[in-house]
C-alpha cells in the first residue's frame, strides 16, 4: 500500500493530498529514511511524522481493508512515541 494512502486511511491525516505535502516537505520518514508519496508500506514499518506542531512514532500493524469505518483507523498502527513541541 501507498504511504499517502496508508496515513489518510489511519486517519493520521484528513486527506491523501495533505499526506503527499507533508511527505514532500520531508516531513515524514519511514524506516528512518525520507519517504515518498508512493513508497510502499507494510505491518512492521516505522513510520514517523515529525510537524511544527508535534511528533509522532508509529508501528503499522496491519493494512486497512476496503471500506473501513472510521472507528476503526486507530487499530491500524500502534503510537510508539508521541509528543507535542513548544
Amino acid at each position: 500500500m501507498r504511504l499517502d494512502s496508508f496515513l489518510s486511511a489511519a486517519r493520521l491525516f484528513k486527506s491523501r493530498s495533505m499526506a503527499g505535502e507533508a511527505i514532500g516537505a520531508s516531513m515524514v520518514f519511514v524506516d528512518n529514511l525520507p519517504a515518498k508519496p508512493a513508497r510502499k508500506v507494510m505491518p512492521g514499518s516505522i513510520i514517523e511524522i515529525d510537524l511544527a506542531l508535534y511528533y509522532k512514532k508509529i508501528e503499522i500493524l496491519e493494512l486497512p481493508p476496503k471500506n473501513m469505518p472510521k472507528s476503526r483507523a486507530a487499530s491500524l498502527y500502534r503510537t510508539i512515541e508521541e509528543r507535542i513541541k513548544d
